[in-house]
């Protein structure tokens, strides 16, 4: 079916351009032959364009007339009452403007309703004005000769129209490629059908050599027209398949091998901070003691205090470090001046829960992704509510407005909104997920790959907050999971057994 609807684009009709220099003598006879084969055994029409041949024209019309004035319905049937093949002949035939170019065009395809398949003939030497012609035609066939090599070739090179369609060079030597660059690229494009075409000699086998020009004419109407069936199908399905391929990194977890981030290591630095017995903490006139202060107990102790804690630490702290109770005080605060350092000593007088060893190391990790300084946990996990503390899915890291969140493994990105949460971003693993919920800015894009310690977020109040946090969750990914983020379903777990069941490091 596809080849019998080709066929029939061909014999609706085309164009075919014979370039030949001057100086050489056109090869009538063989020209008529092909002109014959190449219409299938009908007559033909040749057009000679160079006005210099010694055609004898045979229509009631002169070259010149071709693009000057519309042939009207008689002048065709006058054209074709005549049985023998037609040949055009005439000086100015070239057409010199778009009208000009738009006349002539009307009648070739006029006359291809007598011919389907008309030959125009120019000369090598012809360049003004031939930019117009070339581009109507479906093939330009270049005569060559040792002697008219260069002048071919320059006319392709001054020629673009001639650059754009398709060449068939008759001569087994090319031009050279320095000296002629686009002349060499665009008979290489037809290189096999030239070096089939040269083994026939147009000269003594022209019947066969119109079975080459046949076979590119066939192949520019694919190009131009694709048929039904396979081609059409894979053309219209081509965007989808785009899509499918752009989409696809979105639609399937996947994970990354690690490698080794290029900040800081601040798990090993708050290892190490952690268990000395006391630190210094400069103020910046802003920082109040007792924000300071809850960071300082869960560092030592891994708990999350209240505020009779915070009231008998901070005293402590101020008369251990030569000052009264009430120094600095603001209101229910105590904002030391800029500049004043003071020394935050382990808690003693608060008695250490026997968990803190068990949640230490997860305290030190879930604090180390904020990249503030004096990051702390208000609040853990709580499966379900109890009387004296609510529901909650995740823990709660307080930190300063603006600090960034830092990935704490290489995975893909996926990020969402919601009321409650504010702005969310999530880590996604092929087992794990951690969500980061109460952005301000997210850093990263959905589907984008991250790597360890590569910032992902700011922290913020984005959501239902009293204060800029981070509320971290984490969850195990399942295809039946209860809650969702993108594509990924999962099941929400306790992050400080979620921290001993992957072990994770600093890597």
């Amino acid at each position: 079916m596809q080849r019998k609807v080709l066929e029939n684009l061909y014999n609706q009709g085309g164009f075919t351009l014979f370039a030949i220099s001057d100086e050489e003598a056109l090869p009538t006879e063989a020209l008529q032959k092909f002109a014959l084969a190449l219409n299938a055994g009908a007559r033909f029409v040749v057009i000679d364009f160079t006005g210099k041949r010694p055609l004898e024209g045979n229509a009631p019309i002169q070259a010149g007339d071709l693009s000057k004035k519309i042939l009207t319905a008689e002048d065709i049937n006058h054209i074709s009452s005549s049985d023998t093949n037609i040949t055009i002949t005439g000086t100015n035939a070239l057409p010199t403007s778009d009208s000009e170019f738009r006349t002539l065009y009307h009648n070739i395809k006029s006359l291809e309703k007598i011919a389907p398949q008309v030959i125009g003939i120019i000369s090598t030497e012809q360049v003004e004005n031939v930019g117009l012609l070339v581009s109507m035609a479906r093939l330009l066939m270049m005569h060559v000769t040792p002697m008219s090599m260069k002048s071919a070739a320059s006319f392709i090179e001054d020629v673009k129209e001639a650059q754009k369609i398709e060449i068939l060079w008759l001569s087994k030597e090319r031009p050279a490629r320095r000296a002629y660059p686009k002349a060499s690229k665009a008979i290489r494009r037809n290189a096999k059908a030239t070096k089939e075409a040269f083994a026939l000699d147009f000269q003594k086998n022209p019947e066969e050599l119109a079975k080459v020009v046949k076979k590119l004419h066939k192949v520019s109407i694919l190009v131009k027209n694709p048929l039904d069936g396979f081609p059409r199908i894979i053309r219209n399905l081509f965007p989808l398949l785009l899509i499918a391929v752009i989409i696809a990194p979105f639609l399937f977890v996947t994970d990354i091998d690690r490698s080794d981030s290029n900040l800081r290591d601040r798990i090993q630095e708050r290892n190490q901070l952690s268990v000395a017995p006391s630190f210094e903490y400069t103020f910046d006139g802003v920082e109040n003691i007792q924000r300071i202060a809850r960071y300082a107990i869960g560092r030592f102790d891994a708990i999350i205090t209240n505020d009779k804690m915070i009231k008998n630490y901070v005293a402590k702290t101020l008369e251990d470090n030569g000052f009264g109770v009430t120094a600095w005080e603001k209101g229910s605060l105590n904002i030391p001046p800029k500049g004043t350092t003071l020394r935050f000593s382990r808690p003693d007088e608060i008695k250490r829960p026997a968990s803190a060893d068990t949640i230490g190391a997860a305290w030190k990790y879930w604090t180390s992704v904020i990249s503030d300084s004096i990051a702390y946990i208000t609040e853990f996990y709580h499966e379900t509510a109890t009387a004296t503390q609510r529901k909650h899915n995740g823990i709660d890291v307080a930190s300063r407005q603006g600090a960034r969140i830092l990935a704490p493994y290489g995975a893909k990105a996926w990020t969402s909104r919601d009321e409650r949460g504010g702005v969310i971003i999530a880590l996604v693993r092929k087992q794990d997920v951690i969500l980061f919920m109460h952005c301000d800015k997210l850093l990263y894009l959905n589907g984008q790959e991250v790597m360890p310690g590569d910032p992902i977020a700011t922290v913020g109040t984005t959501g239902h907050t009293t204060g800029p946090h981070a509320h971290i969750v984490t969850g195990l990914v399942s295809k039946k999971g209860k809650k969702r983020i993108g594509n990924v379903r999962y099941d929400v777990i306790d992050p400080i057994k979620w921290f001993y069941k992957f072990k994770p490091t600093s890597k």
